[in-house]
């Protein structure tokens, strides 16, 4: 990988990418809130069957809600790795791999938002479009954000503090981790990846929103 550079806009996408940064940061935060508040009573950390499909039928309104707060933090994460990309010109790979991973996240939100409460009584086919959904959510979708993240962190691993990038670099690790933990259908193992994953991204991303890259102009 070449090494990176600031872009030539004195200020311009630096204040961009601050802006995308703090963005994603709070849009994580409530995400993050609304799993373990909400989404948790839904999901396979809930082991009582019966009561997951009660929560999403009886509270679809708040799941609805919580489900759109992901999807605004995946469109968020994409726009600050574009800011990113754009503030260091380096890591456009890490930009084209969010936006392939946009795709079967926002599918797998939309079964999760659309189809589950409405087949609550058919616990197959409730169990099964669960499964897909996680696959191309937990999986594939989240697989690519968290290379996307690797790169970033390691292509600018000596424009900032050491710990920015190294909480940019754990979040790939934890990321990839959580994929892992998807595709094998490990709740336990979802659970802690979750729980390491999500302070360090919130850390990458406060860390971006406020230090002063060394080497900016």
């Amino acid at each position: 990988m070449r090494e990176t550079r600031i872009s030539t806009d004195h200020g311009g996408t630096l204040r961009r990418l601050r802006r995308a940064a703090t963005i994603a940061f709070g849009l994580h935060l409530v995400a993050g809130a609304a799993m373990a508040l909400i989404l948790r009573n839904g999901l396979e950390t809930n082991p009582d069957f019966l009561s997951r499909v009660s929560f999403i039928v009886d509270h679809a309104a708040l799941w609805t809600f919580a489900w759109l707060t992901w999807t605004a933090a995946a469109i968020a994460i994409l726009y600050f790795y574009g800011a990113f990309a754009a503030e260091h010109q380096t890591g456009q790979i890490a930009v084209w791999l969010t936006i392939a991973a946009i795709g079967p996240d926002l599918c797998a939100q939309a079964i999760e938002i659309g189809a589950l409460p409405q087949i609550a009584t058919r616990a197959d086919l409730f169990v099964t479009l669960h499964r897909i959904a996680v696959l191309m959510s937990g999986f594939v979708a989240n697989g690519l954000y968290s290379a996307s993240a690797f790169i970033l962190a390691w292509m600018t691993r000596r424009v900032y503090p050491a710990w920015v990038p190294a909480a940019g670099l754990a979040t790939g690790i934890f990321g990839i981790a959580l994929s892992a933990a998807a595709l094998s259908n490990s709740a336990d193992a979802m659970f802690w990846a979750n729980v390491a994953l999500l302070p360090c991204l919130l850390l990458w991303l406060g860390g971006v929103a406020i230090v002063k890259p060394r080497d900016h102009r």
